[in-house]
């Protein structure tokens, strides 16, 4: 059985995901998954969908860190998301280390458009860098940031197993989610902020910023067996 690929011959966009991987993310309130999974779930499939972009992985809690830069490599894409674990990086959240992180990796990038999206169920709460400075960072250097708010306030089934520890916390996670914060960095950020309560609104929002971030390619195409 033939099968036809595209190889692309020009640069896409380069994305990187600024992910939260706070406790928190572990409430069963989208769609009857975790945050965390609603998110890798649509995250893969918006990769799989558009293959001519180079993405990237940041996670963030207590501290931010750079998983992989940017590659058009979806396995190496898909297994650092796999490997993105709760907790990993403390309690709390710093949405402005995040976006710092994820300028610095994208300043220098050569790609026709860069794109930053921030993942979280959050107020920032931790970190030395103000979000605001950092999506005006982002600005700046040529980053569309778009902001996603997962989850929703109220309260929300949740069980956590704290990696230091091995301890499991089960219960029910109280969320004071205020998405003023997200609009305002959106905004400062060029891009669009995306309120998510289900799996469906987490694909529709990443097809919206794929549309509105995307960039002509040439390609061309091979046939393999």
């Amino acid at each position: 059985l033939l099968q036809t690929e595209r190889v692309y011959t020009s640069r896409g966009t380069d994305i990187i995901f600024a992910l939260d991987i706070s406790p928190s993310m572990a409430a069963r309130d989208v769609s009857g998954m975790t945050r965390l999974d609603a998110a890798k779930q649509a995250i893969r499939t918006l990769a799989v969908e558009n293959p001519g972009y180079a993405y990237g992985l940041v996670v963030m809690a207590e501290d931010a860190a750079l998983s992989l830069p940017p590659t058009a490599d979806a396995k190496r894409f898909a297994d650092a998301l796999a490997a993105a674990a709760l907790g990993a990086k403390g309690d709390g959240t710093a949405l402005g280390v995040g976006i710092a992180t994820a300028v610095f990796h994208l300043a220098s990038s050569g790609a026709p458009k860069k794109c930053i999206i921030l993942v979280t169920d959050g107020e920032n709460n931790a970190g030395a860098i103000h979000p605001e400075t950092a999506a005006a960072l982002a600005a700046k250097n040529g980053c569309a940031l778009y902001a996603i708010g997962v989850g929703s306030a109220g309260s929300a089934p949740i069980e956590y197993r704290d990696p230091e520890t091995g301890k499991t916390y089960s219960g029910y996670l109280s969320s004071s989610f205020n998405p003023a914060e997200l609009k305002k960095l959106a905004q400062l950020g060029g891009g669009r902020y995306f309120a998510i309560h289900s799996i469906e609104d987490l694909s529709l929002a990443l097809q919206v910023i794929s549309r509105n971030e995307g960039t002509a390619q040439t390609f061309r195409t091979r046939t393999a067996e």
